[in-house]
């Protein structure tokens, strides 16, 4: 049997999590309040590793100490940013597979992933000291960029 991205969405959307979501009158809002708070955590865990890679703020430790230091912070949101995210889509799976802005969500968190696991970290590692180089701060403006990105186009599948 080959599974396409359409079948996972309707297996989603009839799953036990996904029936009880559809029929409930707060179910979504509770989700999704959870997730916001959880990306509210996961954003500020990068803004403070990207503005001290920026050399602003908390000058007295490294961007690499400032990471390490933000490490479960960041992880635990993130796995809750996940569940949550896959209990809402779970509620809406037909209408998000048809959304162009929760499509281009997907491919825009995809590749802030990919960087932040990749040269960003690159980036957080080799700052070692009190100023950062331009490849450091380079990497610090691009992180933000692609996740406002996700930001603005998790936003705009309400409206799409």
């Amino acid at each position: 049997m080959v599974m396409t991205a359409l079948s996972v969405f309707q297996w989603l959307g009839h799953t036990a999590v996904g029936r009880a979501m559809q029929h409930s009158t707060y179910g979504v809002a509770i989700v999704e309040m959870v997730h916001l708070l959880a990306l509210a955590l996961f954003g500020g865990t990068i803004l403070l590793v990207d503005l001290r890679l920026f050399g602003i703020g908390l000058k007295r430790q490294s961007a690499s100490g400032l990471h390490q230091e933000l490490s479960p912070i960041f992880w635990g949101s993130f796995a809750v940013i996940v569940v949550s995210g896959i209990v809402i889509l779970s509620a809406e799976s037909m209408k998000c597979y048809y959304n162009t802005a929760f499509r281009a969500k997907m491919a825009i968190l995809l590749v802030a992933l990919l960087f932040h696991f990749t040269l960003h970290r690159n980036a957080v590692v080799s700052a070692r000291g009190t100023v950062s180089s331009v490849w450091a701060k380079s990497a610090a403006a691009l992180s933000l960029v692609l996740w406002l990105a996700v930001g603005f186009a998790g936003r705009a599948i309400g409206f799409l």
